[in-house]
């Protein structure tokens, strides 16, 4: 059959829609939807969105003959089937549900030429059911450690990109698989976020992906392991040298305060570790303390905090931007900077530190204050 052929049997299925709906072939409208033409593949779907009003379950044999189309033996059908399940996941998920499994599968192959459309299409369903990519999360994170990178014969003798048509030719596949990566850690922070042990086995490599080239990436990895430091510390445990290091030293918006958020999350139960983690780079959260951002300072001076606990040296060139965090607005910051002066500070530090302990307006500040004093000066029961 002809592209011309194609589009007019699929104008004759969107007519027939129009006026007589119960007569329609699903089948025929499923196979058009998979057509080599993209202009029939467009018309099909319009027919669908029109029919599945009048006939619901409709949705069901579409889903139930794409997954026949997903595994198909042609490559080109699956990779059409692919790009059809991606457009249906953006305002027809209850198609997709079930074709989880069978998105995985092209998902998962580096050789198979659907594979960023499977991805997508697995990633939009994750908008609205999380839960049901579970079974995709390997091909997600899988994709998401795969970019395309340029040949080292497409490179300059200074190691830097190249103009070579090579490096010029892999542009746009580079730029399909980088969508098709920030769609996948979209997908892998809204798992995390709705059910973090669907992610739980991936902490290592999602780990690995705070050393991607793109900045994107990087922030997603922190979003997804703030999760789960959350619901399983010892999962994000080892890899807390490598978020206090994106915390730091990374310059690109929004990495670094991703990964802040991610050691906050895991100071709860691993405060010890995050401050050993954090007192190398102490000096670098300067710009967490000093923003007019109160949610960053927050999370910075907690770091601070325990940096200073851990390794009080550490916080040295901090102390007289701690003195000034005394005056906070915010009753937290306030509270962590009594700490980080307590451990770290000098005795004048730690006698203002006692006047807090008395004139702050805070309980928690005042509290904070007297156990800190108490434990520095050897205090009994003030640890």
């Amino acid at each position: 059959m002809s592209s011309k052929d194609r589009r007019e049997r699929a104008e004759a299925v969107r007519t027939a829609v129009e006026s007589n709906p119960e007569a329609v072939d699903v089948d025929e409208l499923a196979d058009l939807l998979v057509s080599k033409s993209r202009e029939a593949r467009r018309t099909a779907f319009e027919a669908y969105q029109a029919l599945v009003s009048d006939r619901p379950s409709v949705a069901d044999d579409v889903g139930a003959r794409l997954e026949t189309h997903l595994t198909d033996d042609a490559a080109d059908v699956r990779e059409r089937a692919a790009l059809t399940t991606a457009a249906f996941a953006d305002e027809h998920s209850g198609v997709v549900d079930g074709l989880v499994p069978a998105l995985r599968s092209i998902g998962i192959d580096p050789a198979e030429p659907g594979r960023e459309a499977a991805i997508v299409a697995i990633a939009k369903l994750a908008h609205v059911r999380p839960a049901s990519i579970t079974p995709a999360v390997d091909a997600l994170v899988a994709i998401c450690d795969d970019p395309v990178s340029t040949p080292a014969s497409a490179r300059d003798e200074g190691g830097g990109p190249g103009k070579s048509d090579a490096a010029a030719a892999l542009q746009p596949e580079r730029e399909r698989r980088d969508q098709a990566r920030l769609h996948a850690i979209a997908a892998l922070t809204l798992l995390a976020a709705d059910d973090p042990a669907a992610v739980r086995s991936a902490a290592p490599s999602i780990a690995s992906l705070l050393e991607d080239d793109h900045h994107l990436i990087r922030a997603g990895a922190c979003e997804v392991l703030e999760d789960l430091a959350t619901a399983y510390p010892a999962s994000v445990e080892p890899f807390t040298p490598e978020l206090a290091e994106r915390a730091a030293t990374d310059t690109k918006h929004p990495v670094p305060w991703r990964a802040a958020d991610a050691l906050v999350a895991l100071d709860a139960e691993r405060a010890e570790c995050v401050g050993e983690a954090v007192a190398p780079f102490a000096s670098d959260l300067s710009r967490f303390l000093e923003s007019s951002d109160a949610d960053r300072r927050r999370a910075g001076v907690a770091l601070v905090a325990d940096a200073a606990l851990a390794r009080p040296e550490s916080l040295e060139s901090m102390r007289p931007t701690l003195r000034d965090l005394l005056s906070d607005d915010d009753a937290f910051v306030r509270m962590n900077a009594v700490i980080g002066l307590g451990a770290a500070g000098t005795d004048s530090d730690r006698a203002t530190v006692a006047d807090l302990a008395d004139s702050d307006p805070d309980e928690r500040v005042r509290e904070t204050a007297i156990r800190v004093c108490g434990r520095f000066d050897g205090s009994p029961g003030s640890e």
